[in-house]
Parts: C-alpha cells; structure tokens; sequence
C-alpha cells in the first residue's frame, strides 16, 4: 500500500473548455473517479487536491456581470468566489467517488 497524491488542475475538470457548466464538470468527475477508484480498490491511500482556475474566474465573471447590469447586485470579493469554487468543485469530487465506490461494493476505507 502506497499514499498516493493527485493533483487536479482546474482545467483538468474541464473535459471540454467552451462547456464549463456545472453539468459537464460532474461528468468529468466521474470518469476521473473510476481512476481514483482503481487505486483506493488496490488498497492506496488517496490524497486529493485540485485546482479551481477556469471555476473562480467563471464565478467572478458572473459577479461582476450581475454588478453591470444592476448596480444594487454586489460583486463578490475574489476570496469568497475562491471558495466557492473550491466547495462546489470538492462536493463534485467527492460525490462522483462515492457513487463509484457504491457500484463496486467498496465499504469506507
């Protein structure tokens, strides 16, 4: 048994960069799962961290473009949106791993 720490760009979540919906980075989480899966089954202890460039920038964008078109819509300071992305893209990992170790009957580990 080995700890073993993978590391996940932001892009790396991204399947396809012009679709960065919520929807398409779930997908992308579980395929990237199956893997994280394989080595957690062959007994590895899994660390993760990831990245949350494309995510935060997309959160701010937004922010900002709510701001524009209404004045009284706050924009919302980098740090929170870095932890908004950070929250959203960790709940995708962690339930696209969950499903995957439910399907192969794999008990908390």
């Amino acid at each position: 048994m080995a700890r073993i720490v993978v590391a996940l760009g932001g892009n790396a979540l991204q399947a396809n960069p012009k679709d960065i919906s919520a929807e398409a980075q779930l997908e992308t989480c579980h395929h990237t799962a199956k893997a994280i899966v394989d080595l957690i089954e062959d007994g590895h202890e899994v660390i993760i961290a990831h990245g949350n460039g494309p995510q935060v920038g997309q959160i701010v964008a937004t922010y900002e473009a709510a701001n524009a078109q209404d004045s009284s819509k706050p924009v919302m300071p980098f740090p929170e949106c870095g932890a908004m992305s950070q929250g959203y893209i960790g709940y995708h990992l962690q339930q696209a791993i969950r499903e995957e170790m439910l399907k192969r009957d794999i008990k908390n580990q």
